[in-house]
């Protein structure tokens, strides 16, 4: 016996790549989470900024400066829409900052505008809204000039600015050093951060207006911006002190209706998680109260839906002739209170509605949705609806990002730890005592071995638990398939799958969930069930796709209900198939086994 062996290295064989892999994933994650962070920071100082300044365009360098050394670039240009002695269609720098040692755009007449026409490609997705994010190494020709795409530029991206649901500029985000990814998240934050710039330059035109109309002795404009600046400093300080969005939106809507003399008026969001149109906050003269009429309408087939979710047009409707229902229950609201007329005025951010402004009047109203204040309020609540969403972003990568730690110290620590004692163990077996027949010895190490296998399975399905979002990188067949094989504990419990090579069409994060699911129960099962046998389904239906997971274990002894509030993980599983507005089921019966099903509508196209 070579007694070298009790002193075996217990590192599993890929372990270096697999701490490699969690490092750079940890890494990358991280500091996307921090430029995020530094851009929503940066975006509230330039809000206060550009509000608190006399002249907007005096301080839009500083404002570039902020959020240019935010998002970790070196140049950062204004660009805004106007058209050229022909006619044609250009984009010319207004504004612009630049790093140290970076060849800006102003000082060079070739670079300071370009023609769309020679960036139809680029130019027709941001006339679109969307975002465009360029390198120098796979730009088709159509980008590869200098004037759009910058001097030494290696990685640009491009955020369109609307005014007033108008195609208003761009700005341009520059790196020359070096090329970086820049993510989706990231993107949101820039995206958000030119939304304040737009915002401040509606500003300056509600200023420009006002100030025309004084030069025309209408004294009446003047008054009306000083009202406009007064409710949105307000709301902006609010905004900057209020963490709740319903909080906020209660506020912002009771100031409103008061603004307008509406009688009452609603705010409804977009909720992408549950699919479904949700009023965030009602008003009834003068109060905020619960809405006497439904409060959520699913995306999916709902006449609001159809009638406003696409049009980024405010609608102005007389109630008395209209025979209409925006929502269930609305309209025999309406009538019931004698409203007169309804404006539905939505909340566009980029060319996407995420809300909607809904007041009703008790007179006849047209010109309130031509105002300019309610512009600047709506937009207002964009913006809180925007840097809400970032907000909770952040905190779920947060979330992940610790997970994973977690999972990998599990990893490192418990799962190597059981490893090692299974190879002390067969080192052990070799000496003389534990091979004579009926050895008390071979006996006890055989209890510890099926222990120690045990711990490492159950170690094992804690680390899978806890790995960043496995759905996003493998799907979630692979997922589930995975998750059986590392269940199965032989000679004590086997976990099958059966569900064949599917794609569920599903979002990540619907997958994600359902993943947990199978997750929880199917350790339930294992810890508390002792079956035998456990089966995961994935079942196409017509409208849905079925997640189902069944053991032949002892069953579940008394009412389902009376489980919940004893860690067996139920309530967990419940909440998360409500929170992608799927169906959650459990059926168990003593000495039969237990089932643990889900329903999820399948995803529109």
């Amino acid at each position: 016996m070579n007694a070298n062996l009790l002193e075996l290295p217990v590192l599993e064989e890929n372990f270096p790549s697999a701490t490699s892999k969690c490092e750079e994933e940890y890494t990358q994650i991280s500091e996307s989470l921090q430029r995020r962070e530094e851009l929503l920071a940066a975006s509230a100082k330039a809000s206060r900024l550009l509000l608190e300044a006399p002249d907007v365009r005096g301080v839009v360098p500083d404002v570039l400066r902020l959020i240019g050394e935010a998002a970790g670039v070196d140049r950062v240009n204004l660009m805004l829409s106007q058209a050229g002695p022909g006619g044609e269609p250009l984009l010319v720098v207004a504004s612009e900052w630049v790093a140290e040692g970076v060849a800006p755009h102003l000082e060079d007449p070739a670079t300071s505008a370009c023609d769309e026409r020679d960036f139809s490609g680029v130019c027709s997705e941001l006339r679109a809204g969307r975002s465009v994010c360029l390198s120098k190494s796979d730009s088709p020709a159509d980008y590869s000039a200098v004037g759009f795409e910058g001097i030494g530029t290696k990685t640009k991206a491009i955020v369109p600015i609307f005014v007033g649901g108008e195609f208003t500029g761009i700005v341009g985000f520059d790196n020359t050093k070096q090329r970086r990814a820049i993510d989706s998240a990231e993107l949101s934050a820039l995206e958000t951060a030119a939304g304040v710039i737009g915002a401040a330059l509606h500003r300056e035109r509600l200023v420009d207006d006002v100030r025309r109309a004084r030069e025309r002795a209408a004294e009446e404009k003047v008054t009306e911006l000083a009202k406009a600046n007064a409710v949105i400093r307000g709301n902006l300080e609010r905004l900057a002190s209020e963490p709740d969005l319903h909080s906020f939106m209660g506020h912002m809507l009771l100031e409103t209706t008061r603004q307008f003399n509406a009688s009452s008026g609603s705010v409804i969001v977009s909720k992408d998680s549950l699919q479904e149109w949700r009023i965030l906050a009602h008003v009834r003269d003068g109060q905020l109260d619960t809405p006497p009429f439904a409060t959520s309408v699913p995306f999916a087939g709902s006449p609001f839906t159809e009638v406003f979710g696409r049009s980024p047009e405010p609608r102005y409707m007389n109630i008395e002739h209209g025979n209409w229902e925006i929502w269930p229950g609305a309209l025999a609201f309406h009538r019931r209170e004698n409203y007169s007329s309804v404006l539905i005025y939505p909340l566009v951010f980029g060319a996407r509605n995420v809300g909607f402004f809904i007041l009703s009047f008790r007179r006849e109203a047209p010109e309130v949705q031509h105002s300019e204040l309610l512009v600047a309020l709506a937009q207002q609540a964009t913006l809180a609806v925007q840097l809400t969403r970032l907000a909770y972003s952040a905190k779920e990568a947060a979330v992940l990002v610790e997970r994973t730690r977690i999972g990998q110290e599990i990893h490192d620590g418990l799962a190597q730890a059981f490893t090692g004692i299974l190879m002390q163990l067969g080192a052990a077996e070799e000496f003389q005592p534990c091979k004579k027949k009926n050895s008390e010895l071979a006996g006890v190490l055989n209890r510890i071995r099926d222990l120690a296998r045990d711990g490492l399975s159950e170690a094992r399905r804690s680390v899978m638990a806890l790995r960043l979002d496995q759905t996003r990188r493998a799907g979630l067949e692979i997922a589930l398939r995975q998750l059986c094989e590392r269940s199965t504990i032989p000679g004590r419990v086997k976990c099958t799958f059966e569900g064949g090579d599917f794609t569920t069409g599903l979002k990540p994060e619907h997958e994600h969930e359902l993943l947990r699911i199978a997750q929880e129960a199917l350790s339930n099962a294992v810890r508390h069930a002792h079956p035998s046998n456990v089966r995961i389904t994935m079942t196409d239906e017509p409208a849905h796709w079925a997640l189902a997971v069944a053991d032949d274990g002892v069953g579940m002894e008394q009412d389902v209900e009376l489980y919940s509030g004893e860690g067996f993980g139920l309530t967990s599983m419940r909440q998360r198939a409500g929170a992608i507005g799927g169906e959650w089921q459990i059926e168990s019966k003593p000495g039969q086994g237990t089932r643990v099903s889900v329903r999820l509508p399948k995803r529109r196209a």
